[in-house]
């Protein structure tokens, strides 16, 4: 007998981590196959195929791929909403651990700038001329200054990604640790963030030549590569006045924050500053104001399509986090619900053994009885004598 085709919904969760990256891009029959087959050591697949057969379950999943299921969780999200929801217990968890997160790495940008500016006032630092054995001592400030403050924020933020957002979780006393906040792989970040300052430097050098050639000449950069971006934040406030009031106003947020906001961006980068998914989306968003602001058209479509490209990345990130912590809720609820099934038959087993036991205990009691009132019985009875009666017959033929 043929049995049911298998929901969707079930085959995509099944099968969701084998068909990921690349792998979520097949179409052919054969190749789907060679993947359902390699994936039939986990047990939710080997079930689902038990259930169902091997290529019903491959029917349904080259649906999905060609559907490009597999392929976007944005797609995924909308075909099955369900697989992608989140409690309020959740969300809100997830803010507060955003809001620490982002608190942690102020302060990391807060000590690095405190240093940086610390070496300027005693002349230790040169924003720029530097010579070059003084830009291979980058964030040397923190060495000789805040290596203990650095240190004491980066276990924060550590323990913040770890063990100390471990939290209850529906169904299950085991600590669960939280997939939140976001962080992208650092060196996606720091080639990301060292890219967009790169930009933001050759933004602002183009717009200095036409714009404020008399601090060019007098500083006497001749190439976007002579000035640190936070230089540049530092100038563009101190002349904010040769902008536009109309352009400022279109910022959405003063002028001061922008370049605090860019020079946090520099010190990102240069001192090696790890930042959560939010952070870092506030910078490509600052990042793409300031070169708008600059009228550089140019840069402007470079930091606009990075910061869409991120976006994508990480709001990608998000709904996979999503559907692990939903999958994994999931889980927990069917072992929670074996627990109690188990509970219940340990329980019955037991109810079962003390059952029999009160029967047997019943059994003994009877047969004990049996045996006493047989033996009453036994001493009601009148006693045997030693004469053995005979027929009267017998003694009338005794001879007198």
């Amino acid at each position: 007998m043929t049995k049911n085709l298998p929901d969707e919904r079930v085959v995509y969760l099944a099968l969701k981590d084998f068909f990921k990256g690349a792998d979520g891009q097949i179409r052919k029959a054969k190749k789907v196959r060679e993947v359902v087959q390699k994936a039939q050591h986990n047990i939710d697949v080997r079930d689902l195929i038990q259930q169902h057969n091997f290529e019903s379950i491959c029917s349904v999943t080259k649906a999905l791929l060609e559907q490009q299921i597999f392929e976007s969780t944005l797609k995924a999200k909308i075909r099955f909403p369900e697989v992608f929801e989140i409690s309020p217990a959740q969300s809100a968890e997830r803010s507060a651990s955003e809001v620490e997160a982002a608190r942690l790495e102020a302060d990391a940008v807060k000590s690095a700038s405190a240093g940086h500016n610390k070496d300027i006032a005693t002349g230790d630092s040169d924003d720029v001329h530097w010579s070059s054995d003084k830009v291979s001592r980058a964030g040397w400030w923190l060495s000789r200054n805040a290596r203990g403050l650095k240190a004491n924020i980066a276990v924060d933020l550590y323990e913040l990604r770890t063990s100390s957002r471990k939290r209850p979780f529906p169904h299950t006393s085991v600590q669960v640790p939280s997939l939140y906040p976001v962080y992208l792989p650092y060196q996606t970040q720091h080639r990301l963030l060292l890219k967009v300052q790169g930009i933001l430097e050759d933004a602002c050098y183009n717009f200095g030549s036409r714009e404020m050639k008399d601090v060019i000449e007098k500083e006497g950069w001749d190439c976007a590569e002579c000035v640190e971006l936070n230089v540049w934040a530092r100038t563009l406030l101190a002349n904010k006045n040769i902008f536009q009031l109309e352009d400022l106003e279109s910022l959405g947020q003063q002028f001061s924050e922008l370049t605090s906001s860019i020079n946090h961006l520099r010190h990102t980068v240069v001192h090696r500053l790890r930042i959560n998914a939010n952070g870092l989306e506030r910078f490509l968003a600052d990042a793409e104001a300031l070169a708008q602001l600059l009228h550089d058209d140019y840069n402007t479509r470079s930091l606009a399509r990075l910061r869409r490209e991120a976006q994508i990345s990480i709001d990608e990130l998000k709904r996979n986090k999503d559907l692990l912590e939903s999958r994994l809720n999931s889980k927990l609820k069917k072992i929670s619900d074996q627990r109690i099934e188990i509970d219940q038959l340990e329980q019955s087993v037991v109810d079962e053994m003390l059952k029999a036991d009160k029967e047997y205990q019943l059994l003994a009691g009877s047969n004990l009885d049996e045996a006493i009132q047989a033996y009453d019985t036994a001493m009601q009875s009148p006693a045997p004598t030693d004469t053995v009666s005979r027929p009267e017959s017998d003694f009338e033929d005794d001879p007198a």
